[in-house]
């Protein structure tokens, strides 16, 4: 696996689990006491680092010439994302705000 395929996959990663902790800190936080905040986190972090890391040993196996279009067709979705500053529901295709 190229190193560009596995610095975008640990980009993406590390995208998904600020989202998330950022949403919870914000909105669920403040309902839960501190032993439940750490355990969400604790869960939160563990289950999206596993998917982190199958997804790496699936990338593995497959072609790398596939993998680096894919990277560069990816990182120029990101780019335009970044200057609409929004971001797409997958399930939904409805514009997130960031």
């Amino acid at each position: 696996m190229s190193i560009a395929v596995r610095d975008f996959l640990k980009a993406r990663r590390d995208r998904a689990l600020g989202s998330v902790l950022g949403f919870a800190e914000r909105e669920v936080y403040p309902e839960l006491p501190k032993d439940l905040q750490r355990e969400f986190r604790a869960v939160v972090i563990d289950a999206l680092n596993s998917y982190h890391d199958s997804v790496l040993d699936l990338v593995k196996s497959a072609d790398g010439v596939t993998n680096e279009i894919l990277v560069d067709i990816l990182d120029k979705v990101d780019a335009m994302e970044a200057r609409l500053g929004t971001s797409y529901s997958y399930n939904t295709q409805e514009p997130i705000s960031k």
